[in-house]
C-alpha cells in the first residue's frame, strides 16, 4: 500500500479548515518547483490534463516508454516523487514516465464522491498513458498501483508490452494471513518536517533507510501542506460512511470492507475480484515480472508467491523475484538490483 505514509496519514487526515488559504498558493509553487527527491533526471514536475484532471506528471530518459504507478492511497502523501532513488537507474535504459495517481500528490482531487473508487484511479492511470501519447509500453505498479497496473495490462494488451509488479497486497488473492490494518484517526494537523523524518526512521515498511534522505522529507512535507489533502481526507471518510449505511449487508458479511485501509476494501472490492477474475481467465497476456521485498511487514512475501501462482497459470513468460533485507519498498532500497531485474526481463 504505501510508506511510513501509513504511519503519516495519522497526522494529515485533519480537516480542509486547518491551513489558510495562503497555503493554496504556496501549494501551487511548490507543484511547480522542480522535484525534491534525489535524482538528476526527473527534471521540473510537468501537468497534462486526463479528462479534466490537472495531472503532475515527471518523465526523463529515452527509450522505450516505461510507466510506473504508485502505490498509496488517500490521504496518503504517496506521489511520482516516490520513484526518484530507481527513475535515474531505469531512465538510463527507458524513457521513464512516473505521475501523481488521482487526488494524489499535486493531481486534482476526485471531482466527485463516485470517483473514491478503484476504478476511477484505473480510469485516470490509462487516461494519462493515452494523454502523454504513449501508445505501447512497458507498465510498472507498486503497492496500491499494482492493481491499477494489472488492469490496464489485463484490459488493453495492446498497450502494454511488459507487466512489471511491486508488493502489492491489493492485487493479490485474499490470504486470511495478510495482516489487517487499521484506519487513522480522522482529525489531527499537518505534520512537521521533524515527525515526518521521526516516522521515517521508526517504521517497519522499510528495511533499509539510506533513501530518506533530506530531500525525501521535504518532498513529503510539501505535499502534506496542502489544503488539498485535508479536503480530501474529509471527503474520502465521509463517501466511506455513505457506504456503509447504504450496505449494511455487505458490512455484515465483510466486516473489514468498512475500512479504508487493508487489502480488499469498500472502494476497490469490486475492481479487485474483477482485475483477478480476468487474469485468471486468461485477459492478461503481457510477460510479468513480480519483485518483492522479503520483509514486507504489511504485503508479506507469501503474497508474491500467490500472485505467482495465479499469473503463471496464464501468463508462461512470469518471474516472481523476492529480494532479501528490503521492505515494502524493494525499488528504493535496492534500485540497482530492481533496474537489473527489469532490464533483463524486458529487454533480454
Amino acid at each position: 500500500m504505501t510508506t511510513i505514509r501509513r504511519d503519516l496519514l495519522k497526522l494529515i487526515a485533519a480537516g480542509a479548515a486547518s491551513l489558510p488559504l495562503a497555503g493554496v498558493n504556496k501549494a501551487k509553487a511548490a507543484a511547480n518547483a522542480p522535484k525534491s527527491r534525489d535524482s538528476k533526471m526527473m527534471g521540473m514536475a510537468k501537468f497534462v490534463d486526463v479528462g479534466g484532471i490537472r495531472t503532475r506528471y515527471f518523465d526523463g530518459g529515452t527509450g522505450e516508454p516505461l510507466v510506473l504507478i504508485h502505490g498509496g492511497q488517500w490521504p496518503a502523501t504517496s506521489s511520482a516523487d516516490g520513484w526518484a532513488p530507481v527513475f535515474d537507474h531505469l531512465a538510463q535504459q527507458f524513457h521513464v514516465y512516473v505521475f501523481d495517481k488521482l487526488g494524489h500528490g499535486f493531481t486534482d482531487n476526485p471531482p466527485t464522491d463516485a470517483d473514491f473508487s478503484m476504478d476511477a484511479i484505473i480510469n485516470h492511470a490509462y487516461g494519462f498513458i493515452r494523454a502523454v501519447g504513449i501508445t505501447r509500453c512497458v507498465l510498472g505498479g507498486h503497492s496500491r498501483g499494482g492493481l491499477p497496473a494489472a488492469r490496464i495490462a489485463a484490459d488493453h494488451p495492446e498497450l502494454v508490452s511488459h507487466l512489471v509488479l511491486f508488493d502489492s497486497n491489493t492485487l493479490a488473492p485474499d490470504d486470511p494471513n495478510t495482516p489487517e490494518r487499521v484506519d487513522p484517526e480522522r482529525d489531527a494537523p499537518p505534520p512537521t518536517r521533524e515527525q515526518i523524518r521521526a516516522a521515517a526512521m521508526a517504521t517497519r515498511q522499510s528495511f533499509k533507510k539510506d533513501f530518506y534522505t533530506d530531500a525525501y522529507i521535504e518532498a513529503e512535507y510539501r505535499i502534506a501542506q496542502q489544503p488539498k489533502l485535508r479536503q480530501v481526507a474529509q471527503r474520502f471518510n465521509q463517501a466511506r460512511d455513505a457506504w456503509v449505511r447504504a450496505n449494511p449487508e455487505l458490512v455484515k458479511q465483510h466486516p473489514l470492507w468498512a475500512r479504508n485501509m487493508g487489502a480488499t476494501t469498500w472502494w476497490m472490492y469490486k475492481a479487485k475480484y474483477e482485475t483477478i477474475d480476468r487474469i485468471k481467465a486468461g485477459a492478461l497476456k503481457a510477460p510479468t515480472i513480480i519483485i518483492w521485498g522479503f520483509n514486507d511487514p504489511t504485503a508479506p512475501y507469501f503474497l508474491g508467491v500467490n500472485m505467482m501462482e495465479m499469473v503463471s497459470k496464464v501468463v508462461p513468460q512470469s518471474e516472481l523475484h523476492i529480494i532479501n533485507q528490503s521492505g515494502h519498498f524493494v525499488y528504493a532500497e535496492h534500485p540497482e538490483e530492481v533496474t537489473r531485474l527489469i532490464v533483463g526481463f524486458v529487454k533480454g
